[in-house]
């Protein structure tokens, strides 16, 4: 062991002298300087993207007994108010730093929580169980003042508010539009112009609501979103009567920081030598290192490293299935940008048909093909670098294993407790002919409001065609027409996995429908009268 490692040592030495003196004896490009630049920048990007706003500090805790969260602090003797933040599906705590700090800036105590199955959460993810997780933390921190939610986020602390455990002055949905009931309190809707699951034409529709939008952001990117930062710390200090702050800057210093440790992982990449046949296999995993290690330093901050590292052994196979994949196009002369092509036009073409098939935008389809976009575009960027001194073998490595971590690492769905199948499930349901008179009595419009499962608003209207039954789901973003069929003279069917048990009275009258789907509660809708 020691002495291959000593050959290596003194290979490296004299690629080092090679880099400093070349054959000529002059040195009018040294790799040596290009070298001794990219550490500077990898070393000040990694500081700068570590920076946060003067006077606020962040500290990882828990609250309520298991659940993680990072607290921001703020300046000065207190009391200070208290903001609550919630994350999306498949994210974590981590995502929603640029609103913790900004409150923090402002003068609130922000407790951003990883919610049920995802991050850090020792806890199995459902519905409810989040919704009443929020009211677990509101307990133990609050009174919450103003309450932030992104995505699910935003419709989970909405079902808390309706259940009546989270009472905050404020709430703010961004990439959401929950329903906070009657006597909710003041709602602001933050979106992107792009955002794939909330068009503004919808949010504008909103009545109960103001709505701030803004011209270039989409899902993802409305966490990062100046305006939407600025104007929810605007909000958030009227809400308690406080004068909002000048607007934070540092996340400025923090993405030169990103840049700049990305810049200094490209010349560190570009500028390694070629490797001794023996160790020529090394290549492909170092330049994939490099950028590893620079992102994860420039980028995760207050990160817990335990949850990302549960998901190695998926992210293994997933870079050996991408690694056979690219080899089979390499034999076949296909080249690596083709498959980053072919997903941007998968992806734009799930875009384009959301616009018209609303429900499409919830696909895990769509959610795979625009997360693998960056990866890919990155994983083809590094491979073509790192087969740049080597061979086709190496870029396809590099790719692979970028493409294998970035899938798994922000692709994650959240950990689910096993579930015993529901009876109506246990079998698949096989259509019965039912007496016309039975059908017509299940005619009608069925009116399903929020609860602390649901968030929105779905009216089901159905007719009567033939010898089956027709519907039409309208909701807040999605528009569903499903063909139902009998399976008994109360249990119906459609194809898609929605399954409806009608309820009746005394008299035989149809009073309500109970929608079943699998994985989620039970929904009940009232029949309406006319």
């Amino acid at each position: 062991m020691i002495a291959p490692l000593a050959k290596f040592i003194d290979w490296s030495s004299i690629q080092f002298k090679a880099m400093r003196t070349p054959p000529n004896g002059r040195s009018a490009c040294p790799n040596w300087r290009i070298t001794t630049m990219a550490i500077a920048c990898f070393a000040v990007g990694v500081t700068l993207s570590h920076r946060v706003e003067p006077g606020v500090h962040v500290k990882t805790m828990t609250v309520a007994g298991d659940i993680p969260a990072l607290q921001f602090l703020p300046a000065g003797p207190g009391p200070h108010p208290v903001a609550l933040l919630a994350h999306g599906y498949a994210s974590s705590k981590e995502w929603l730093f640029r609103y913790g700090e900004a409150l923090a800036a402002a003068g609130f105590v922000c407790f951003d929580v990883d919610l049920p199955g995802h991050g850090a959460s020792p806890r199995f993810f459902s519905s409810s169980g989040t919704a009443h997780m929020l009211e677990e933390v509101a307990r133990a921190v609050g009174p919450v003042d103003v309450f932030v939610g992104h995505s699910m986020g935003g419709s989970r602390g909405g079902g808390a508010v309706r259940d009546g455990g989270l009472r905050p002055k404020l709430f703010i949905a961004v990439g959401s539009a929950p329903h906070l009931g009657e006597h909710g309190p003041p709602l602001l809707l933050l979106a992107g112009r792009f955002d794939e699951f909330y068009p503004p034409a919808v949010l504008k529709a909103r009545t109960d609501a103001r709505v701030v939008l803004s011209p270039w952001s989409d899902h993802g990117l409305e966490l990062y979103d100046p305006l939407l930062v600025n104007a929810a710390v605007e909000a958030a200090c009227a809400a308690v009567g406080k004068t909002p702050p000048a607007a934070p800057t540092c996340w400025l210093w923090r993405l030169a920081g990103i840049v700049l440790g990305m810049l200094g992982a490209l010349g560190l990449a570009l500028c390694l030598p070629k490797l001794p046949p023996r160790w020529a296999w090394a290549r492909g995993p170092l330049v994939a290192l490099i950028f590893i290690l620079a992102f994860v330093l420039t980028t995760s901050t207050w990160l817990d490293v335990y949850p990302h590292l549960r998901r190695l052994p998926l992210e293994i196979a997933a870079a050996a299935i991408a690694l056979l994949v690219l080899m089979g196009a390499g034999w076949l002369r296909i080249p690596r940008w083709s498959f980053l092509a072919l997903a941007a036009v998968v992806g734009l073409g799930c875009l384009i048909a959301g616009a018209n098939i609303p429900l499409l935008l919830v696909s895990h389809g769509l959610v795979f093909f625009l997360g693998s976009i960056p990866a890919l575009l990155v994983g083809t960027i590094l491979g073509r670098i790192a087969a740049h001194r080597g061979s086709r073998r190496d870029g396809d490595l590099v790719m692979a294993i970028i493409v294998g971590c970035a899938l798994f690492q922000w692709l994650q769905p959240p950990r689910k407790a096993p579930e015993s199948p529901k009876p109506y499930a246990a079998k698949p349901p096989v259509a019965i002919k039912l007496d016309t008179k039975l059908l017509d009595a299940c005619v009608g419009q069925y009116r399903f409001v929020p609860d602390i499962e649901y968030g929105t608003v779905m009216t089901l209207t159905i007719r009567r065609q033939g010898e089956q039954l027709v519907g039409q789901a309208r909701g807040e973003n999605f528009e569903e027409p499903i063909n139902i069929y009998p399976e008994s003279e109360t249990d119906f069917f459609d194809k898609s996995g929605w399954q409806f048990t009608f309820i009746k009275n005394d008299q035989g009258e149809v009073t309500a429908a109970i929608r079943h789907v699998k994985e989620w509660p039970d929904w009940e809708g009232k029949k309406l009268k006319n």
